[in-house]
């Protein structure tokens, strides 16, 4: 399973257009027309209550789906306001100009409450809190084996290896030599006339099919470099699965 809990995904998204069910509440519950609702809804200007139409439901819902250590006390917090707001309520007052709130509105809090509390087991939370468990986030890693250079101090000085795998995350590079823990250096890779200069760190020392060699972490400086890696992963993808057709016909 490479996606994230679709439960989260269904509740985000709920979220995220929810500002949306609310206009159609309003444009069922008055009969007015479109332009009509549109310009009512408008003509707010509170930035509080500009907030609570417009964004606050939608930015839980940004929270909901990252899956980030910083999204579930934003996501839980928003949840435990918006309950605060709703009990506060008093009639015919913005943002839903009504008796009571939007009924869509109720039915999704409700949700939130259980999930509040469904969140605060420790099995639940962590997946917030540890990148480990969000098995989604784990980029899909090739064996192949090509030649690469890097520099450490001097930009000038290439040392030669081979990356035996590579991800879009990092590689594994059989260089032998003494490289500490967390050194940053420039690699240099080539494959299939897509070439990339590329940050790295290294953060390991291990073994790899029979030969050992040192893990490397990606530092992407500028989404362009990302767009790169993609592309060199991609012809390593391609010739790795024409390699399998080979081989299976053979």
């Amino acid at each position: 399973m490479k996606k994230k809990p679709f439960i989260f995904i269904v509740l985000g998204l709920l979220h995220i257009i929810e500002p949306m069910f609310k206009m159609l509440y309003f444009k069922l519950s008055t009969g007015f027309d479109w332009a009509v609702v549109a310009t009512n809804i408008l003509a707010v200007k509170s930035p509080l209550d500009v907030f609570h139409f417009w964004l606050l439901f939608p930015i839980a819902g940004f929270a909901l789906i990252s899956v980030k250590k910083w999204s579930h006390p934003l996501f839980v917090g928003i949840q435990a306001y918006s309950l605060y707001i709703h009990f506060t309520y008093e009639k015919f007052t913005w943002p839903y100009v009504a008796e009571t709130p939007f009924l869509g509105s109720l039915i999704l809090l409700s949700i939130n409450a259980i999930m509040i509390i469904y969140f605060l087991f420790p099995h639940v939370r962590k997946p917030f809190f540890d990148k480990d468990v969000r098995w989604w986030e784990h980029h899909r890693r090739y064996n192949k084996v090509f030649p690469c250079t890097f520099s450490i101090v001097n930009p000038n000085k290439l040392i030669d290896a081979y990356a035996l795998n590579i991800s879009l995350s990092g590689a594994f590079i059989n260089h032998q030599g003494i490289v500490e823990d967390g050194q940053h250096m420039m690699v240099n890779l080539s494959f299939d006339n897509v070439y990339l200069s590329i940050k790295a760190e290294k953060v390991s020392n291990h073994a790899f099919g029979g030969s050992m060699g040192m893990g490397i972490q990606f530092i992407y400086e500028s989404y362009w470099d990302r767009i790169k890696m993609k592309r060199l992963i991609k012809a390593i993808a391609k010739a790795n699965k024409f390699e399998e057709k080979i081989a299976l016909a053979a």
